[in-house]
């Protein structure tokens, strides 16, 4: 990192951008199973859940399919590059959404956008290289803030524009606080990147090189990266689906927004304590009490009768889980080389989409299956189910780390 270059100013320039990003991201997303009941006429709960499903599983599989590129273009060309490419692109993309003609057309500009964003990703690596790595835990403890910070005021205010205005003002406000967020980032974010060298003769890489060299330990580390969004999002996609059961059909866009915003909160405390402890406690210290209560509290929210009560489960399980990445994402970056931390953090996204993405489709199958309630049961379940895994996953990666 050049000392010409302030990672506080980066950090608050970046942490400022991700709240735009995510605000306007979550004035849209959580709203999707009401979207598709009143404009495009899925009624059914099963047949919406298989929607829900669908819509969450393209745009996800879309990402996972394009951040291993991402990441290695912006190992070679400049981290600040990917994020004002995400911004940008996104920022048109993500509005052209409302306007396609049926659910085909949305599934393909569903794919296109996600293809190009990515902004959570890039902001971290370009955090990452801008930030000594003594302060590596605390930035981007700090930055997951701005994603739970920007989450909440996205879903608070979603839930107000939708029921108010209707969906076509939250999708264009969210492509307008996108492109907010590219121009603070291109006016106010520095990075003095130096291209690599590339060895003579390496220039072209075979298709058996396309995988990066990372060590076995990165890859345990991007394997947890992998299996706990598989539990932590396989219900993030039908909260609204349990709102509207609970609370009614009237003010669905409402209810599910301030609920929500309730999990964002516990994501924000959650974010600032673990980011704060995670450069003072051992990972497993913290994972396995997290993973504990995140499970206990799921299980609470499979049986709520209130939207009271839902939103303080909401609200404990996002504070028991939510600070849990970024332990994971320090972990990653102290592995990895720091040449290699751009492909490691476009890769530790790309796996944490497959998780999601499979987290999705298993939602909806449990769904089919058991109801809406059921799946966050099931998800409850999951947590318990990864803390032996995660144990091992630390305990091999720390071993790795002290024999090098």
């Amino acid at each position: 990192m050049s000392k010409n270059v302030s990672w506080k100013r980066n950090l608050a320039c970046i942490w400022f951008g991700q709240i735009l990003a995510m605000a306007g991201t979550s004035m849209v997303i959580p709203f999707i199973p009401l979207f598709l009941r009143e404009k495009l006429g899925f009624v059914d709960e099963a047949e919406r859940a298989l929607a829900v499903s669908l819509f969450s599983s393209v745009g996800l599989l879309s990402f996972c399919l394009s951040n291993p590129v991402w990441g290695a273009v912006a190992d070679r060309y400049g981290r600040k590059l990917m994020l004002l490419r995400a911004y940008f692109v996104t920022g048109i993309t993500f509005p052209a959404m409302y306007f396609m003609p049926g659910w085909g057309a949305l599934m393909v500009m569903r794919f296109i956008s996600s293809a190009f964003s990515g902004t959570v990703s890039a902001a971290q690596t370009l955090v990452a290289v801008t930030t000594p790595d003594k302060h590596q835990g605390f930035a981007l403890g700090t930055l997951s803030t701005a994603f739970w910070s920007g989450n909440m005021l996205g879903m608070v205010a979603g839930g107000v524009v939708v029921h108010y205005f209707g969906y076509m003002t939250a999708f264009l406000t969210c492509g307008a606080m996108f492109l907010t967020g590219g121009f603070l980032t291109l006016f106010f974010v520095q990075e003095n990147f130096v291209p690599p060298e590339i060895p003579v003769g390496k220039e072209k890489k075979s298709w058996k090189n396309l995988l990066p060299g990372f060590d076995v330990a990165v890859w345990v580390v991007l394997g947890m990266m992998f299996v706990f969004p598989l539990a932590r999002r396989c219900d993030e996609p039908f909260l609204a689906l349990l709102v509207e059961l609970i609370g009614g059909v009237e003010r669905a866009a409402l209810n599910t927004g301030w609920v929500a915003a309730l999990a964002a909160a516990g994501g924000i405390i959650s974010g600032v304590v673990f980011g704060h402890l995670s450069d003072r406690c051992k990972p497993v210290v913290l994972a396995v009490p997290a993973l504990a209560a995140g499970g206990g509290f799921m299980l609470l929210q499979a049986t709520a009768e209130s939207l009271y009560v839902l939103g303080a489960a909401r609200f404990l399980v996002f504070f028991a889980i939510g600070g849990l990445e970024p332990i994971f994402l320090a972990m990653l970056s102290h592995t990895v080389k720091k040449e290699q931390r751009g492909s490691a953090f476009g890769w530790g996204a790309s796996i944490r989409m497959f998780g999601g993405m499979f987290g999705a489709i298993i939602g909806g199958c449990v769904i089919a299956w058991l109801g809406t309630r059921g799946v966050f049961a099931f998800a409850g379940c999951l947590m318990f189910v990864l803390i032996p895994l995660v144990v091992w996953a630390i305990k091999t990666v720390q071993k790795r780390n002290q024999n090098q």
